[in-house]
């Protein structure tokens, strides 16, 4: 029996430029945008990162709009949602503002966003993540394929067709586009600017009770970072420097407990473990004395396009490794 209850309140067909918009009703007082009815990021990651792109293009443009009784906007992969007062703007007028943003927008190949680049230091298989994989296999499933020798590196670099060097080389070697902001606090989920890194891989199964802050993960070639130590299901690549402070003790997390944005870029470079506990005890117990680095770009899409189709050839070889190596490494 169909229901008669139906959330849809506009749809706009699909244009040359983008893909078809469905307006949702999210509660009240919220409204969600959504690009298409179906979820391609773990198909089609040249699809997510134009859908990311424009997500944040419209939120961009909207936030210099200024409308009065939009309260937040929060970007997604392939959705905005929007928080507003319905005593200050209809739900109605609210998605015209919307559409007037996306019609003036259009292409995004001019489009170029201001943001943040930060560096952020990584230790593969770290310690700690260690103990992670150790815990589960001891407490919850001794025979998880991809927790072999108490590291999922191997299982993350057979299931792409690849060596573990050749994954940690990847995995430096590609910036991160920050999509969202989510899940658990600080939380990132960003995905991979180069298309020949695009590493991917499923999900742990049953999922962890436990991972480490500061763990690096990855699964459907979103990868994210544990702002606090939470239970998870993606593979556990290593770990990086703190990205949220509830106490807010070190400068950098004055303004917000969050280091992370919507929209920013994080590159990664390696470091030795030492290192990193250090990094630890001078951001959560000194509180100084290791800075972060961060510094403005801007972020090009013709620039990205364009390096995207200069690497199709290279991006073919790696497609058919990781068919390869889909067919051969079991699904956990």
């Amino acid at each position: 029996m169909e229901s008669k209850y139906n959330s849809t309140l506009k749809i706009l067909p699909k244009t040359e430029y983008r893909d078809e918009i469905v307006f949702r009703i999210a509660g009240d007082g919220f409204l969600q945008e959504a690009y298409g009815r179906k979820s391609t990021t773990n198909i089609d990651i040249k699809n997510t990162l134009l859908k990311v792109f424009r997500v944040h293009a419209v939120r961009r443009k909207l936030e210099e709009t200024e409308i009065k009784g939009l309260i937040e906007i929060v970007p997604s992969f392939e959705t905005i949602l929007y928080h507003f007062d319905p005593l200050e703007i209809d739900i109605n007028t609210l998605i015209d503002e919307i559409i007037a943003i996306e019609n003036e927008i259009q292409s995004l190949e001019n489009i170029e966003l201001e943001t943040r680049l930060i560096r952020l230091p990584i230790v593969f298989d770290e310690s700690e993540v260690r103990k992670c994989i150790e815990k589960y296999v001891k407490t919850i499933r001794p025979d998880a394929p991809n927790c072999k020798n108490g590291s999922n590196l191997e299982y993350v670099a057979s299931y792409n067709g690849i060596t573990v060097e050749e994954l940690k080389e990847k995995f430096l070697k590609t910036e991160w586009f920050v999509a969202t902001i989510g899940f658990y606090p600080g939380l990132p989920f960003y995905l991979p600017l180069d298309p020949t890194c695009a590493l991917t891989a499923p999900k742990y199964n049953p999922p962890r009770t436990w991972t480490p802050e500061g763990t690096v993960d990855l699964a459907d070639y979103v990868s994210t970072i544990f702002g606090v130590p939470s239970a998870g299901g993606y593979q556990l690549i290593g770990r990086t420097a703190p990205i949220f402070q509830a106490v807010q003790k070190h400068l950098q997390f004055k303004e917000s407990p969050v280091l992370l944005k919507p929209g920013d870029v994080i590159k990664y470079y390696e470091i030795s473990e030492e290192e990193l506990h250090e990094i630890y005890k001078l951001v959560h117990e000194i509180g100084s004395d290791w800075e972060y680095d961060i510094k403005p770009i801007k972020f090009s899409l013709k620039s990205w396009l364009k390096m995207y189709k200069e690497k199709e050839k290279e991006l073919e070889e790696f497609r058919k490794k990781q068919e390869y190596g889909r067919k051969v490494t079991p699904i956990p």
